[in-house]
């Protein structure tokens, strides 16, 4: 019986909300900061033989969700799964996770004794391990450098826990308390998203829900042939480059072509460098979800970001490259090599289709970690904190503020939490004054932190971009490279490298300059009302309003900015 668009709309909104539903859940009930204050994870569901329907919240999570479902069913077998069993894993060659500290789980869902779906989730862990506080640090040499490394397995089976796995997760990480806790909200979220497709079943049947699912994958495909057939047909090549992959200074190279031809396109990825000594590398799956997500976010946000996209959208990766690396490459630090990427993909669609090109997002993004030795030998305390850039400006507007391309979902995490549970200080969180490109739109602003250690700590670094940046568009220019200074204004005071490894002793500090979205248009066209509005906010200085911009402007004591 064919589905009506009515009941379509209304199967394909609950799929929707269950995901926010799971997504909140899994949020809300997060032990580590890292969960409950920054968001670094995500929901997802996909149809019985692991093709995702849809998800919501980090973005690089949505292939290896079906990565991980497939091997599941590899592995065990329908016959081998049952209602109760949650499965679980953090191994990036298993393509279930992009790093390890991304624990995935996955709840398989039952109508009538039969397997109708999966209910996915994942989240940034604190600590699995590995060789420094945080798991991910710029020392790695191999995966089995950065933590337990779990294929996927039965966390619960037939409803219960196996004790023997939550062990061994236990043993091997500085914070147990956090990591178990987190992984618990994981299975409870994933089991409410279970429950409500079980309901959804009950309401319209388990044959309506699977066709819904397919109808959804077909409409993706189509919406999104639809949107590429209106770009004119070419070639185009974008590329940039990490500052090193902290195993030597060497850059490291992000290659990409982009091929549209008709109502699908290619992105070949295989003239990127080889895969990398240090952890710069970013496994497929990671890559192959930001090079999706760069082409959707490019010409069609509303597009559902399911398996249909693709049928559309192919990618070459190649093997051994830092694109695609072979095991056991070291791979946590992907973040600044998907970003690099997915600005690439956008600059190369651009030059297909200028009207619709943005400058691009902020580069030198990634995520830091201090971990706090605790008197007596007692459990290191870890503290982890996503690093957030901004947008590049476009034709229409100035660049959004302190947003990450990638992960928009994202949030910095609240100095009231940072320092209620960690010993630490935040000195300052404010906008970095002049770090929007400048343009006729500006690019979006970014911001200062500067962290005051009250104990001894170890601190891990895993940005980049301190010496290549982000670009302006049509006459716009590039934002500041970022920074990263150790004590600054003292007399022992040195710029760090994007990954970097340093032991602090109470009251040293650590100061991040974060870099902003690129510039659109020649920034003398700006108009001069927000340039003043900018000048008088502390956005832009008055000395980069006559430098970038032409102008001579003043403040007056009132704090009003006006032309000389």
């Amino acid at each position: 019986m064919e589905l009506d668009p009515v009941t379509l709309e209304i199967i394909a909104s609950r799929f929707e909300e269950i995901q926010q539903i799971v997504k909140q859940r899994l949020f809300r009930t997060g032990y580590s900061s890292i969960l409950r204050e920054s968001y670094d994870g995500s929901s997802g569901l996909t149809t019985r033989d692991g093709r995702l329907i849809g998800a919501s919240g980090v973005s690089f999570h949505t292939v290896p969700y079906s990565r991980m479902i497939k091997w599941i069913l590899a592995h065990y077998g329908e016959d081998g799964i049952f209602p109760g069993d949650t499965f679980l894993s953090n191994d990036p060659y298993k393509g279930c996770v992009a790093h390890t500290p991304d624990v995935a789980v996955a709840t398989p869902i039952f109508v009538d004794g039969r397997l109708l779906a999966f209910c996915t989730s994942m989240g940034h862990k604190p600590d699995v391990g590995g060789i420094v506080p945080s798991t991910s640090s710029a020392m790695s040499r191999s995966i089995f450098h950065e933590g337990l490394v779990v294929p996927p397995v039965k966390y619960y089976e037939r409803g219960e826990i196996n004790e023997g796995v939550q062990r061994i997760l236990a043993n091997n990480s500085r914070t147990p308390e956090l990591l178990l806790g987190d992984i618990e909200g994981q299975v409870g979220c994933t089991r409410v998203g279970a429950q409500l497709m079980e309901e959804l079943c009950a309401r319209y049947s388990a044959q309506t829900v699977e066709q819904a699912m397919e109808l959804l994958l077909d409409s993706a495909e189509t919406r999104l042939r639809h949107a590429l057939a209106q770009l004119p047909d070419g070639e185009a090549t974008a590329e940039n480059w990490l500052d090193g992959d902290g195993a030597s200074d060497t850059p490291v190279k992000v290659h990409v072509v982009v091929r549209k031809s008709g109502d699908s396109v290619l992105i070949d990825l295989r003239g990127s460098d080889p895969q990398t000594v240090g952890p710069a590398n970013s496994v497929d799956q990671a890559c192959r979800a930001t090079a999706a997500g760069a082409v959707l976010g490019f010409l069609d946000h509303t597009i559902p970001f399911n398996d249909g996209v693709f049928r559309v959208i192919k990618i070459e990766t190649g093997d051994g490259l830092c694109v695609s690396p072979r095991f056991p490459s070291p791979v946590n630090s992907y973040i600044p090599t998907c970003h690099i990427l997915f600005n690439c993909v956008v600059q190369a669609l651009g030059q297909l289709c200028p009207e619709r090109a943005f400058a691009d997002s902020g580069l030198g993004c990634g995520g830091v970690g201090f971990g706090y030795p605790q008197p007596g030998g007692g459990p290191t305390r870890v503290q982890y904190e996503v690093i957030e850039t901004a947008l590049g400006a476009t034709a229409q507007g100035d660049g959004a503020p302190m947003v990450f391309a990638v992960m928009i979902f994202q949030s910095v995490e609240p100095i009231e939490i940072v320092e209620t549970e960690y010993p630490v200080r935040i000195d300052d969180f404010s906008v970095r004054t002049d770090s929007g490109g400048a343009g006729q739109h500006r690019g979006g602003l970014a911001y200062c932190r500067q962290w005051r250690v009250l104990n001894e700590a170890q601190f891990s670094s895993r940005t980049s971009h301190r010496r290549f940046g982000a670009s302006g568009i049509a006459g716009g220019q590039a934002p500041p490279l970022a920074r990263t200074i150790f004590n600054p204004g003292r007399a022992d005071e040195r710029v760090l490298p994007g990954l970097a490894q340093i032991a602090l002793q109470p009251g040293d500090v650590i100061r991040l300059e974060q870099s902003g979205g690129g510039g659109w248009g020649d920034p003398r066209l700006r108009d001069p009302q927000a340039l003043q509005d900018d000048v008088a906010d502390g956005y832009v200085s008055i000395e980069s309003a006559a430098r970038a911009y032409g102008r001579t402007l003043i403040q007056r004591p009132d704090g009003t900015v006006a032309d000389q």
